[in-house]
């Protein structure tokens, strides 16, 4: 009986280092693959880290709008509000931006019909200065285009 003790508790000792390996050999495993809270934000702070070496490396933007992609949808939204013209479908502009941030030479890319293609003309070039876009850190003057979405339903 003695004998059977100790030979049991052997026995679960045993398991349970083979256990707790496992565990730690799937724990490293999925540490590795990016699991948990720290070693997320730890790879997000490394990929925007990358991202603006990146910039800073090539040094090329592209023109944005003042405050970015949220701000445009906000203005162009608010335009679209109080334009006044009935019908739908998605007009697209593409224009340059000069080295100042000026919009110039815009046209209609993707038409939706005669109204709303002057609609979406006079919005975009009636926009504020934009960001100019960059090529080896210098300001360049640079193509954009805008899509506008008539009659659209938010």
């Amino acid at each position: 009986m003695y004998i059977q003790k100790i030979l049991l508790a052997l026995l679960l000792g045993i398991v349970s280092m083979s256990a707790s390996a496992q565990v730690d050999a799937k724990m490293k495993a999925l540490q590795a693959k990016g699991f948990g809270a720290r070693n997320m934000a730890a790879q997000q702070a490394d990929s925007a880290a990358r991202a603006a070496d990146n910039e800073k490396a090539t040094g090329d933007t592209e023109p944005s709008f003042p405050g970015g992609d949220i701000f445009l949808q906000a203005y162009l939204k608010k335009k679209l509000l109080h334009s006044n013209v009935s019908g739908k479908g998605d007009v697209v502009v593409s224009f340059h931006v000069d080295k100042q941030g000026n919009i110039y030479g815009a046209e209609v890319t993707k038409s939706a019909g005669g109204t709303l293609d002057t609609q979406a003309f006079d919005i975009v070039t009636g926009m504020p200065r934009w960001k100019p876009g960059t090529t080896n850190g210098e300001p360049v003057d640079k193509p954009a285009s805008v899509t506008l979405h008539f009659g659209a339903e938010d």
